[in-house]
């Protein structure tokens, strides 16, 4: 999703893809899909989400793209790939990661910036597309997995951002930064998933109370994809829980 100052419904002539990239000039290009790769073990994930979109257009662009990530969740690393040029990030405060961003536009050559607006809400800008060209936006993320009382692991990831109540004009600070648009019509994007459990998963199997899983059990992890193979609409969090050796920890500091 993109942030938008005003509400802006999809129409049956002018669908929503469900995510947008949008140039300065407010040109849209379609969202392809979402890829979510996850590691889990020991109360701890490590996650690589992947985002396709492509510049269809004949002159490159700069865009702006908003991505709801997990409160919980820490921002590792990020990369984007921008037809066979992969270009990896650098942490670095707010204001210097800016002025590093514009002086590479400047130079002529592509570059992005990661900002955190909220703790589930974060804005990427790419300048310099080629035209005709791929991008796709890499994030990783270490996740604190959330422990049940029944003896459970819970993952949760979010695919939207939901709409806010924003009160008063004025009232919101930053009410241009988080505000999105609602589609009254089915989007076409998905969201697949592939997840390696590398706990000891016992007295039972994983579940989840948002999607249909499809579990496969090895030899040293249990794997997870989406039952449909087409993929999730992205209009829910993902969740999963799975069972463990124990309904208590094992070590403590």
């Amino acid at each position: 999703m993109t942030p938008m100052t005003q509400y802006h419904p999809a129409t049956a002539s002018h669908p929503g893809s469900g995510g947008r990239l949008v140039t300065t000039e407010g040109q849209t290009l379609p969202f392809r899909g979402a890829d979510l790769t996850v590691d889990a073990r020991g109360g701890l994930a490590r996650v690589v989400l992947r985002q396709k979109f492509v510049n269809d257009r004949d002159v490159p662009l700069r865009l702006t793209y908003q991505v709801p990530l997990p409160a919980d969740a820490a921002v590792s690393g990020y990369t984007f790939i921008v037809g066979e040029k992969r270009i990896v990030g650098e942490v670095d405060r707010r204001e210097a990661a800016r002025e590093r961003f514009e002086k590479a536009l400047v130079e002529g050559r592509s570059a992005a910036v990661l900002e955190q607006e909220r703790s589930s809400v974060f804005t990427q800008e790419i300048g310099n597309v080629p035209a005709r060209t791929e991008v796709t936006c890499e994030i990783e993320l270490d996740q604190k997995l959330a422990w049940r009382a029944e003896g459970r692991w819970e993952w949760r990831f979010p695919t939207v951002i939901m709409p806010r109540y924003m009160g008063e004009t004025g009232r919101v600070p930053d009410r241009a930064k988080v505000s999105v648009d609602v589609s009254e019509y089915g989007l076409p994007a998905r969201a697949t998933l592939t997840m390696n459990i590398r706990d000891v998963v016992t007295g039972g199997v994983p579940e989840s109370p948002s999607h249909e899983l499809r579990v496969t059990n090895g030899d040293t992890r249990t794997e997870i994809t989406l039952a449909d193979v087409d993929g999730s609409r992205l209009d829910r969090d993902i969740v999963v829980r799975w069972p463990v050796a124990a309904t208590g920890p094992g070590v403590t500091v």
